[in-house]
């Protein structure tokens, strides 16, 4: 059902359109004046927030799709979990020689946080999106104003009547006046949200085909994308997440030296949320590499610094099992 507001910021818009392609335009060597700048600039405003709106509901879109695909990742998990697990829960307790349960644990658990991540992000967006409609709601307002203000105090030009010329018998020849040369009109170009992206949907998007590649099983192709995605925007808001995921992609690989390699590069970020998971699976790589004393170590080295981690109970838990190694 389309909304109220919806519907009268379409009606605003196809009524400000029809104003403008009926308003008498000025003569060329006429200065504008102040009303005709300001419609315009009222105009450009409006243009660029219907740029935004436009770009933030395609983000939205975007994240309901990961957070889609993750539930059915974590769904995944889950069943390969139940099929090792004696009790098919996600509590039970995982000891060292279960590196695969523990494992699986651990990547629901990280999908559990992305997913809520995304889900915060677009709360945000929705509430950006309402602002913008009221934002453009307005402006078209104002601008649909301005334009029945212009048309109705506008006086017409005086018909200036010029005398006949006097008749000459005389034959002039009038040369032709060069054909006129249409100015190329200047693209309006839209300031890029990211560095390496034109826009947040795309750099989104970016992410989203990488992280599909991993789901399904195509980890070659993930870890170039996620790599292009870092080069590309190498402080972006997926940077630590893309360097994470080629970490889990060497993982799924069985290449556990190369993903303790990769994992290790998430710390080298500034901002990241995903430095407690890089910790607990370089352990867990160790653990799988037949390094149990490097493992413990870094298990340790996860509890003294991500006490509060969703994971924390799962290491506990390999601490205890792993007394005797």
């Amino acid at each position: 059902m389309i909304s109220k507001r919806s519907l009268i910021l379409s009606l605003s818009l196809a009524t400000l359109l029809g104003l403008m392609a009926c308003t008498p335009k000025e003569p060329a060597t006429s200065a504008p004046n102040i009303e005709q700048m300001k419609m315009q600039s009222q105009m450009k405003a409006l243009s660029a927030e219907v740029v935004k709106l436009r770009e933030s509901r395609e983000e939205v879109e975007l994240l309901k799709a990961s957070i889609a695909a993750m539930d059915t990742q974590i769904a995944v998990y889950q069943t390969k979990l139940d099929e090792k697990a004696e009790q098919p829960v996600i509590e039970v307790v995982a000891t060292p020689r279960d590196p695969d349960i523990i494992n699986l644990r651990g990547n629901i658990y990280v999908l559990i946080r992305e997913i809520d991540s995304l889900k915060e992000g677009m709360k945000n967006l929705l509430l950006l999106n309402d602002s913008l409609e009221i934002q453009i709601e307005q402006l078209a307002l104002e601008t649909h104003a301005g334009v029945v203000m212009e048309s109705v105090t506008t006086k017409p030009a005086p018909v200036k009547v010029k005398p006949e010329p006097v008749k000459v018998k005389t034959t002039l020849r009038v040369a032709e006046a060069p054909p006129a040369v249409e100015k190329p009109v200047a693209a309006v170009v839209t300031p890029s949200k990211t560095r390496g992206y034109k826009f947040n949907a795309d750099y989104r998007m970016a992410y989203n085909d990488a992280l599909n590649n991993y789901f399904n099983n195509d980890f070659l192709e993930a870890i170039q994308d996620f790599r292009i995605l870092i080069q590309r925007e190498p402080t972006g808001a997926y940077a630590d997440n893309a360097q994470y995921w080629i970490g889990e992609c060497y993982y799924s690989l069985e290449d556990y030296e190369s993903a303790v390699t990769e994992f290790e590069k998430v710390f080298n970020f500034e901002e990241n949320n995903k430095s407690d998971h890089a910790l607990f699976k370089i352990a867990i790589s160790y653990q799988q590499l037949g390094r149990y004393l490097k493992a413990r170590e870094h298990m340790e080295r996860f509890l003294n610094e991500y006490p509060d981690s969703e994971l924390a109970n799962q290491a506990r838990d390999f601490l205890k099992g792993n007394r005797q190694n």
